[in-house]
């Protein structure tokens, strides 16, 4: 093409573009959620889709596009069009897990979204059944490494995020020998420990909190960067001596790739706007998630490596799902 003739149809497209965004939304959007209702990602898709319809004026309707780790939603939204109206509540387990346990995975991360916002944080707790003799990381390890391979743990599944996390744990203890029991789900995993089928387990923090307040479940640490405000008198694992084994879980808003920048600055914007209102993080503070609101290339820019931290711990873990 002459170079003129170029710059004209670069031109009119960035017009395109930019009277597209103006006129955004015009009509409603779709917000899938890729596990079921009553989840973290569910929860949190519900009360920002509520608020953005306030904002935006056009109903933000909430979709539940459930299976196989989530990588079903993440899919559909990939494959979408990508106008800014069909957009996901990825997490840690969609685009950083997934593109390593998944051996015939249906997309790339980053390559097919476009990253709009990291939206909010969770941390993981590990927790043991009260009636093992360890009140804290340091001690679960002693009593660990005296009985190599007589201690389990429980997981909601092979290659989840507790599965991985409570064994990038025991790698960065020393390598420590437990036995792996993956339920199907979370709540069965957890109520293993209850019942004293498995010693331990690791679950977000708005999971085990009801059972650590009961005396139910004992908390040894929080397996990620910083304390929880929920639960402060616990330590991370970092702080109680075990180094490099930082799981933080987050969730955060993707769309299909190729999404202009305008309409990606929009819903940045609202977005952002929406999880700064206080009754927004007084709502998602109530099941232990706190408000990051990124711009759109701090996102972009941490995928690459999430990638890599996961896929390390799903390599020493030895799953994959074909």
């Amino acid at each position: 093409m002459h170079p003129v003739r170029r710059l004209l149809a670069c031109l009119m497209l960035a017009a395109s573009c930019g009277a597209a965004a103006q006129s955004f939304p015009s009509k409603a959007l779709k917000l899938v959620v890729p596990h079921a209702p009553g989840g973290n990602s569910d929860t949190f898709g519900r009360i920002i889709a509520a608020k953005l319809s306030e904002r935006l004026g056009q109903q933000v309707i909430v979709e539940n596009r459930v299976g196989a780790g989530g990588t079903v939603a993440s899919e559909f939204v990939a494959r979408a069009a990508p106008d800014g109206y069909t957009i996901l509540v990825g997490d840690n387990g969609t685009h950083g897990v997934a593109p390593t346990l998944y051996t015939r995975l249906p997309y790339k991360v980053p390559g097919d979204f476009t990253s709009i916002t990291l939206a909010a944080t969770f941390p993981t707790v590990i927790l043991v059944n009260p009636a093992v003799p360890a009140k804290n990381a340091q001690e679960f390890i002693a009593l660990a490494k005296a009985q190599p391979g007589k201690l389990t743990y429980s997981s909601a599944g092979t290659g989840n995020g507790s599965h991985l996390t409570v064994d990038m744990f025991l790698q960065a203890a020393g390598n420590l020998e437990l036995v792996h029991i993956p339920y199907k789900g979370g709540a069965p995993a957890v109520q293993a420990v209850l019942a004293g089928d498995v010693q331990l387990t690791a679950v977000s923090v708005n999971t085990s909190l009801p059972h650590i307040k009961s005396g139910r479940m004992r908390a040894l640490a929080i397996a990620s960067s910083k304390r929880s405000p929920t639960i402060p008198d616990v330590p991370t694992l970092a702080e109680s001596g075990i180094k490099g084994a930082e799981a933080d879980s987050w969730l955060a808003i993707f769309g299909p790739a190729g999404i202009p920048e305008a309409i990606v600055a929009k819903l940045n914007q609202e977005i952002a706007a929406v999880l700064h209102v206080p009754e927004t993080k007084e709502r998602l503070a109530g099941v232990g998630l706190e408000v990051v609101a990124s711009p759109a290339a701090q996102l972009a820019a941490m995928l690459p490596a999430e990638v890599r931290k996961w896929g390390e711990a799903v390599k020493r873990s030895g799953a994959r799902v074909d």
